[in-house]
Formats: structure tokens, sequence, C-alpha cells
């Protein structure tokens, strides 16, 4: 609809200039429609600028013809590069929500730009809304992500490793670090450094957080780190890790602190344990309480859990009955199975630890499940 204006201007052009002219009819440098942001344009009535007109003095600009050199605005559009409308269009809508803020301005200053001219008006509404360009994901910012993605390695010693460590397992990546858990191996306890085997203890075997990393390193763009915090013990049960009576639960939360430290992100915890608990029924709620603390405790949500299954073959076989319960009880948790792997044949003492290839397989198959749960 066309609503007719009538306008007389009263200065030097009284006789000459008054007629009446639709506001459709105005050419963008007149100070856009409506008047250079009146109702509805980046402006308001008695916000953007005075009167009913939006704009300064009487005639929705400054004192005499509504802006400064060609009408209705700044340097003949009405509006301003930095002023929330585009480089090409300022004044056409006065900033408004179609514009936003595209080129160079992107709702720059908020609720005090949008609009033509008018202070704090045609920004929060328009020019710079979150709907409409310098929010994030539209315009403007960029969501954080980190560039080093963190696991924890709890348990007893199949966690910590257990077989001969082989030439073929010593190969190295940069991307891959660990924080050390004891000072050998050219580390220092604490302090991150290449991961290599053993990841744990300085005499330990090959354990499944080696070949894990590998598996899911690929996985992350390029220039991007696996960080390794091993945590595991030999031989101790689940109550040993817990807050409540636990001995080990404040330096497994002091060691995982240091990733943040570090400048990376928690994003899963690996378990292997359950020979020293083999056949508890309570097991699985004891685990939850230990992930949920962790999970709390630490501020990383409800990360993936991955529990991993004991030697089909050994003599604490008869747990993974309670390992099976972990889905339904810890939330975000998974099984890693352990069928067709074997122990390992220098075991005749405990016969529960894994063969290196079993251990090397259960690496890859933890870290296939932790791909799947992050789909990466």
């Amino acid at each position: 609809m066309l609503t007719r204006t009538c306008w007389v201007v009263v200065a030097a052009w009284a006789a000459a200039l008054a007629g009446c002219s639709a506001e459709a009819d105005l050419p963008s440098g007149s100070g856009g429609s409506s008047f250079g942001g009146a109702i509805g344009s980046g402006g308001a009535i008695g916000s953007g600028g005075a009167s009913s007109f939006g704009g300064a003095s009487s005639l929705g600009g400054a004192t005499t013809l509504g802006g400064n050199t060609s009408k209705g605005g700044t340097t003949s559009l009405g509006g301003s590069t930095s002023l929330g409308g585009a480089l090409s269009f300022g004044g056409s809508s006065g900033g408004a929500t179609t514009l936003g803020g595209s080129t160079a301005a992107g709702g720059s200053a908020g609720s005090a730009t949008g609009g033509a001219a008018g202070s704090a008006t045609g920004g929060a509404a328009t020019g710079g809304a979150t709907s409409s360009g310098g929010a994030t994901n539209t315009g403007g910012g960029t969501a954080t992500t980190t560039t080093k993605h963190a696991f924890l390695l709890l348990g007893q010693s199949n966690m910590v490793g257990y077989p001969q460590i082989a030439n073929a397992d010593r190969t190295t990546d940069d991307r891959i670090r660990v924080l050390a858990i004891s000072t050998c191996n050219g580390r220092t306890t604490d302090q991150w450094a290449k991961a290599t085997p053993p990841l744990h203890e300085c005499g330990a075997g090959l354990g499944p957080g080696d070949y894990f990393s590998r598996t899911i390193l690929p996985k992350y763009p390029a220039g991007h780190e696996v960080l390794l915090v091993p945590c595991a013990i030999n031989g101790e049960k689940i109550e040993t890790f817990m807050k409540s009576g636990g001995s080990r639960y404040n330096w497994i939360v002091n060691r995982a602190k240091k990733v943040m430290d570090a400048g990376g992100k928690i994003e899963g915890i690996l378990l292997h344990q359950g020979e020293s608990n083999a056949g508890d029924p309570m097991w699985p709620g004891k685990v939850n309480t230990l992930i949920t603390d962790l999970r709390t405790d630490l501020g990383i949500g409800n990360v993936p859990f991955l529990a991993g299954e004991l030697a089909p073959m050994g003599n604490s076989k008869q747990h993974n009955e309670q390992i099976a319960k972990i889905p339904m009880v810890v939330t975000n948790g998974f099984v890693v199975s352990a069928q067709g792997l074997t122990v390992d044949p220098g075991d005749t003492q405990w016969n529960v630890h894994f063969s290196h290839d079993s251990v090397v397989e259960q690496g890859k198959r933890y870290g296939n499940k932790m791909i799947e749960a992050l789909k990466l």
C-alpha cells in the first residue's frame, strides 16, 4: 500500500520545492524507506530519530534536508559502512533485518549499530540480531574446537600391559602423546612425552592403549593430537579407584586435569578391569558410581565409556556376565568384545592375561568402538 506524504521544505527553496510524492518513489539516497529509519526500518519512533520521521530536527535527517551532503544519511547512502547496513545499501531500510550486517558490519556493535544513526536502536532487533548477521553459526563467530583429544586408561594388569613388546609395537607418531606415569624410558612423571610402549609402569608390557590410539588417530584432522592418560594399576579392585573409600581417585582426577592444562579435552574413558572382582554382582553399580563421579568432577559430560571383556578362556571369564550389564547401567556405556582372543601362553600363574596378538586386536577394537561412539 502506498502512503502519500506531503512535504514542504521551509527554506530558501520554499516556493519551488512544494509537492507530494509516494514514499515508494523516494530514491535510495534520500533517507531510506520511510524517511531514514521510521517505523520498521532500523529505527523506531522516538528512538532512531525525532518526531515521526525517525531523523533529527524535523525531516528525518540533519537540520535542513534529512542528512549530510545528499539527504537522509551520511555521504549519499543514508547510512555508513560501520553502522549496521551493507556497503551499498546502508540506508535503504536503515539496517533492516535482511541486511543485518553484511560486509564489514556483521552486527558489529550489537544494539548500538543496526539502524541509520539512532542511538541504541535498530540493532538489537534488526542489523545485529542473533538471527541476522553476527551471531554464532550465522554471519559471525565459529564454535571453539580442540586439537588435542584425550582419553583416560583405567583398570588393572590387562590395561597396564602384560605380553612382551615387539619391535613393530615401538613405531611412534609425534601426534600421540602420553602423560608419564613414572620416570623412566626417557619420560618424567606427570609430563607429556611421545607415546611408546609401555604406556604405564616402567617394566610393563604391551597394553591396549597403544593400538587404540593408532586406530583412532586417523579419524582426526591433520595436526591434531591424541593424548593418553594411563591410570591403571596391577591387581587392584574397582574399589581402589572409587571416590568414596578409594585411595586412587584423587590421583586419577589430578592426572586428568593435566589434559586441561595442556589445552586438551577428555573425550572418552577406557576400562579393563574385573579380574580382581570376578563374579561380583555389585561391580556394575560400582563402576557406574566411579564413572559418574569422574564425569562430574572433571566436567566432561557423558563422554563415552568403554569396558573391555575379560579373556573368554581365562580364569575370570565368568565376570563377562557383569561386564555385559554396563550399557544398561552406565549412561553412554559400551562393551568391547573379547571373543576370539586368547590368553598369553606364558601366563601359567593367573591364566587371565591376553597374548600379544590379542592385545593388538583388543586395542583396535577399543579404537573402533570409540570411533563409533564419538561418530568420528
